[in-house]
């Protein structure tokens, strides 16, 4: 294994903090599966037994535990997926961060790279004070959202799993009161941690664009070098598709209610996959200055020496000599110039930043998918098939 990828744990965004020590002693924090099945136990089984005690897992109360779909991907999937995405995102920042420092960087930055602005990026995201203000954020959002109506049905004042109207007074049930001191802010909780996570990363490449990176401009990647860094973008963007998860789930329980909302909630999906894609390009961005330098001396270098080379070869090549004096004397091989001017077309070719149009159909198609249920309910099958070929047609 290459030196650059050894200890990836030490460069891990999410070792530390008081999480991490509770996870450990808990023998957790190296077991998914185990976190997992511990989520379960914790956020949906509970609501289970509470509403099967009360009477509305299913029936006995206009909008049961079963038929609430938002809750019921929002814990049951997007949970999990917060949890299992953990260890791909940590060995992809590990990796690419440190294999970035050690082919772009010289000896002096990379070891404050990868030392300092790593311990300065793990004290972000671990610090206790962190984890204080998202604690305070979920209980605050919990609140407000409560407050609103936002959860099982409560924003059409209907009965529900969760709460009950009566007189005009919402009266939480037992799971209601389970969900909203438990399930919900767990999930939230790790939601946050994960999109903080992101911005420290953001934060990390943004200093790493002003380090003294020597881009490579004949790097086969297209992209001086830093072409890896997609590799971590499409890991973080498993969090942009667990909020797609979450987000289907609420449009789905508003459909099924209000069918003609069907083009405003087209609408906010489609916004809100736009703006994930900003996000996930935006701090690709940062490069955009030095790569374009780079792309602009490297042509200016390879056109001076296009020119000599092109000089020798017609002085030597052009002329009335015989081929076989050509080849005996010839300091210049015609395929050697054949291949330059394919390099500075590659050159000529290379993007200034780092991702490509494939790059983005990919990852816009990932957070589509969760959103495709919708399309089932609001239309026949019938009625996709027509305006799919009515489309391709």
């Amino acid at each position: 294994m290459e030196p650059y990828i050894k200890n990836a744990d030490k460069y891990s965004l999410s070792k530390d903090g008081a999480a991490f020590k509770i996870l450990i002693r808990l023998n957790l924090y190296h077991s998914q599966k185990k976190l997992v099945i511990f989520a379960f136990c914790l956020t949906w089984l509970p609501l289970f037994l509470l509403t099967a005690f009360e009477g509305t897992v299913y029936s006995g109360i206009e909008f049961p535990f079963i038929q609430d779909v938002a809750m019921q991907l929002r814990i049951l999937v997007a949970l999990p997926l917060l949890i299992l995405i953990k260890p791909g995102v940590d060995s992809k920042v590990s990796e690419v961060s440190k294999q970035l420092a050690h082919t772009l960087l010289k000896p002096e930055e990379r070891q404050e790279f990868l030392d300092n602005s790593f311990h300065r990026a793990k004290l972000l995201t671990s610090s206790v004070w962190t984890e204080i203000i998202l604690l305070l954020l979920v209980v605050i959002s919990t609140i407000n959202l409560f407050k609103g109506g936002m959860y099982g049905g409560m924003e059409d004042e209907i009965s529900s799993w969760m709460a009950n109207f009566k007189n005009g007074n919402q009266e939480l049930s037992l799971a209601g009161y389970w969900a909203l001191g438990i399930s919900v802010p767990i999930f939230q909780l790790l939601l946050l941690r994960w999109i903080w996570r992101y911005f420290v990363w953001v934060l990390l490449l943004l200093g790493l664009s002003r380090s003294d990176l020597n881009l490579l401009p004949t790097h086969p990647d297209g992209n001086g070098g830093l072409g890896n860094l997609i590799l971590v973008q499409r890991k973080f963007n498993l969090i942009f598709f667990v909020g797609s998860i979450v987000i289907s789930g609420h449009f789905i329980s508003t459909l099924l209610k209000h069918p003609a909302e069907f083009i405003s909630l087209r609408n906010e999906g489609l916004g809100y996959i736009v703006v994930c894609l900003i996000l996930i390009t935006l701090p690709l961005l940062f490069f955009i200055m030095k790569l374009t330098k780079a792309k602009e001396d490297s042509l200016l270098h390879f056109s001076t020496l296009g020119a000599s080379l092109s000089h020798t070869f017609e002085r030597e090549w052009i002329n009335s000599h015989s081929l076989e004096r050509k080849l005996d004397d010839s300091k210049v091989d015609p395929s050697l110039l054949f291949d330059f001017a394919s390099m500075y077309g590659s050159l000529q070719q290379l993007r200034v930043i780092p991702i490509t149009i494939r790059d983005l159909i990919g990852m816009g198609l990932m957070l589509v998918v969760p959103f495709t249920p919708i399309l089932f309910i609001h239309f026949s099958v019938g009625e996709l098939v027509q305006k799919i070929v009515g489309l391709l047609i």
